[in-house]
């Protein structure tokens, strides 16, 4: 069932992906903090960031079926709640490491429920002919949650005694606050009791080829590109900067953040089948900048590499929740717009996977070797995007 909602209970939903998505970074300009803190590894650090990967592959394969056999109100409403409560665990995690991948891994099973479902609710809040429109206000919302974030978390780690418990804090009275204008969001796929549940990709049979040679080939740089500026650059160049490395890592984070809002200018007036590749360009210089900045240690160019990769994120995440909402059927929207995040969300352990893997070989090699890969997907993006095999 799609139909066309009040722009007040669009908003109403739009904030509390919002709130979530701000959830998410909080942590971000804290990872110096907690290294030096628990004195942790480089490794160990970039771990804080990327744990929830796995709430959020274990939220997202059941999510979406969820949604689909018993509405979205029922999985979204009660995980922006949990929001709030991973927050406080973070609080908890100040001093205990095994707390802090413990409130990550919530915030993971919640960024993966809402994100995923909450999507699949907006794009049938705003009805059929409506997708870019749903999908481009979508990503505004939840890059700009993302941003504001580290600027926060910023601001209280200068001007308040206890950031690491202030900053958490904030997020969880606004999830808690979010749900009150929530409850007014009608439901818009009533529960089917003949829908099973079971994990399912929701890939209709005619979109099969598409979503394979165009979706599939984008969506892990959705978040692999800007995890990048949020947590791997930041850390990679720490022992060179010479201001404060917290204000830096939360300008890398913002800038990455903020970034994503370019790509509703971009989309809309090139489409989303020309956008796609060339967000996955600016991704992969985005990945060749910040290389440099770490091979040269020259760290104010990772200020230069975050706006790239966060346009390129906001770009690819368009497009592809643009050419999803065409592909979609009402039955498994939910399955099909979870699955996209589903192959996005790993993305995330990008910064973990460089590091783990720079431990073997040299870390200058595995970042040429990644921004090749990346490369790569973005020429079998290009090829696709010049078939007109989906329709938009």
């Amino acid at each position: 069932m799609r139909s066309r909602a009040t722009s007040g209970q669009r908003n109403a939903l739009t904030a509390g992906i919002f709130v979530v998505a701000y959830g998410t970074n909080v942590s971000t300009p804290f990872l110096v903090e907690y290294r030096r803190r628990l004195d942790l590894t480089e490794s160990a650090t970039v771990a804080i960031f990327v744990f929830y990967v796995v709430g959020i592959i274990a939220a997202l394969l059941l999510a979406g079926p969820m949604s689909d056999r018993f509405g979205r109100r029922p999985i979204v409403l009660p995980m922006t709640a949990l929001s709030g409560i991973a927050s406080l665990v973070m609080i908890a995690g100040r001093d205990e490491f095994v707390w802090l991948l413990f409130g990550r891994f919530l915030l993971g099973i919640v960024s993966g429920a809402v994100l995923g479902v909450g999507t699949a609710w907006l794009l049938e809040l705003y009805g059929p002919g409506e997708e870019q429109r749903a999908a481009v206000r979508i990503t505004l919302i939840t890059y700009a949650g993302f941003g504001i974030g580290p600027v926060i978390s910023a601001l209280t780690f200068w001007l308040v005694p206890s950031p690491l418990v202030f900053a958490f804090a904030v997020h969880a009275a606004a999830s808690l606050a979010v749900i009150g204008l929530m409850l007014g969001v009608p439901e818009t796929h009533p529960a089917d009791a003949g829908q099973r549940i079971r994990v399912s990709l929701g890939v209709p049979p005619a979109a099969r080829q598409a979503f394979v040679v165009v979706i599939v080939p984008a969506a892990i740089w959705v978040f692999g590109f800007p995890s990048a500026g949020f947590a791997l650059f930041p850390v990679l160049v720490g022992d060179s900067i010479g201001v404060s490395d917290v204000g830096v890592a939360a300008a890398a984070g913002a800038l990455t953040a903020w970034s994503g809002l370019l790509s509703r200018p971009l989309v809309v007036r090139i489409g989303p089948r020309v956008a796609l590749p060339l967000g996955m360009a600016m991704g992969t210089a985005g990945y060749i900048v910040g290389t440099v900045a770490f091979a040269a240690d020259l760290w104010p160019l990772v200020l230069i590499a975050a706006p790239l990769l966060g346009a390129a994120s906001g770009t690819i995440m368009v497009a592809c929740l643009s050419l999803i909402g065409v592909m979609a059927d009402d039955a498994r929207r939910g399955s099909l717009t979870s699955s996209f995040y589903l192959m996005a969300y790993p993305g995330m352990a990008m910064p973990l996977l460089i590091t783990t893997l720079a431990d073997q070989s040299s870390t200058s090699g595995v970042l040429i070797g990644v921004s090749v890969v990346a490369a790569g997907c973005s020429l079998v993006v290009l090829a696709a995007s010049r078939r007109d095999i989906v329709g938009a």
